[in-house]
């Protein structure tokens, strides 16, 4: 079944958390996102750097940008998506990547500061990778692995430039264009 899977990221701020947001929106293109929803502030930089990224590499993978948390999620949730919030206060990943494996859209949320209660009873899953302090990142990488199968790293991406040619030692990337 091809999942069509978004990831939100709840508060962005354009100084503090431009290397996470950042990172963010890197693992979600690699491991299978077709976009990032940012709810904060716009970040220019932040956009053209993941933007490049996709242009070499390939695509599809979008950023978005939008002012209000709570109209994006219910938009997202009347358009068939579940949402998924990422929070180490959840239920464990192991007891319900299947259930949620079973659904065509879903949508991830991840944090950059602290998230409204509401979030919590928006979300049809409040999701945990490990019961101790962590890395949304990290979180994100694992839930995308977990709820795909490992189907991810089969992914073929559209109109890339540069491919990257698997290597016991050194590196080797061929052009395509």
């Amino acid at each position: 079944m091809t999942k069509e899977i978004i990831v939100f990221r709840y508060g962005h701020r354009e100084i503090r958390d431009y290397r996470v947001t950042s990172h963010c929106s890197l693992v979600s293109r690699a491991l299978g996102a077709k976009k990032i929803i940012i709810c904060g502030e716009p970040d220019k930089n932040m956009k053209k750097s993941v933007d490049d990224v996709t242009q070499r590499w390939g695509g599809p993978f979008k950023v978005e940008f939008v002012k209000d948390w709570k109209e994006e999620l219910l938009k997202l949730k009347k358009k068939g998506y579940i949402l998924v919030h990422l929070t180490m206060y959840g239920e464990e990943i192991l007891q319900k990547e299947e259930e949620i494996s079973k659904n065509k859209k879903i949508c991830i949320i991840i944090g950059s500061q602290k998230v409204e209660k509401e979030v919590y009873h928006i979300s049809n899953y409040n999701i945990s990778v490990t019961k101790q302090p962590h890395s949304e990142i990290a979180a994100l990488a694992i839930t995308l692995d977990r709820i795909q199968k490992g189907n991810e790293f089969n992914i073929q991406f559209k109109n890339a430039k540069k491919q990257i040619i698997p290597s016991k030692i050194g590196k080797q990337v061929i052009d395509l264009k």
